[in-house]
């Protein structure tokens, strides 16, 4: 009756062992799981807002610096800034937003950067800009890797 009762107790400590290595990796199995979903959700967030900005960027006008039209310049400052914004925050992706909007930033930006003193604003278009940061920041970032492509690393 005793070696039943110690083979018993033995039974039931390596049960236990295993249900709390096997509690252990539950654990740590729910949590990486969990971590994927977030990083899908994010994932998806960043990609629904990409559209509404394709759709500002894509109805924007190009902006002649001979001939400014006041309102036009202003849509582009505000879009450029909110682009910018959104990468800076994370709500997109900055590699997916730089692959889609690159060129058409870069140019817009220096369009306007060209606008001399606009007469109603009494602002330029380098004024504006520096009333926008984040754009001057991510435009910046855009021409360093520009001036970089293709160099070779040390």
């Amino acid at each position: 009756m005793v070696v039943t009762a110690l083979v018993a107790l033995a039974v039931s400590v390596i049960i236990y062992r295993g249900q709390s290595k096997l509690a252990a990796k539950i654990a740590t199995d729910q949590s990486d799981i969990s971590l994927k979903i977030h990083e899908n959700q994010k994932l998806l967030s960043q990609r629904q807002l990409l559209l509404p900005l394709w759709d500002y960027m894509s109805n924007l006008k190009n902006v002649d610096p001979a001939k400014p039209i006041e309102a036009d310049v202003l849509k582009v400052v505000n879009t450029l800034e909110l682009v910018a914004l959104c990468c800076k925050g994370g709500m997109v992706g900055t590699a997916v937003i730089k692959r889609t909007f690159r060129d058409v930033f870069m140019q817009l930006y220096d369009q306007v950067k060209a606008v001399p003193k606009m007469t109603p604003l009494n602002l330029s278009g380098v004024d504006l800009l520096k009333q926008n940061p984040a754009a001057m920041k991510f435009y910046k970032e855009l021409e360093d890797e520009h001036i970089h492509k293709g160099e070779l690393s040390k």
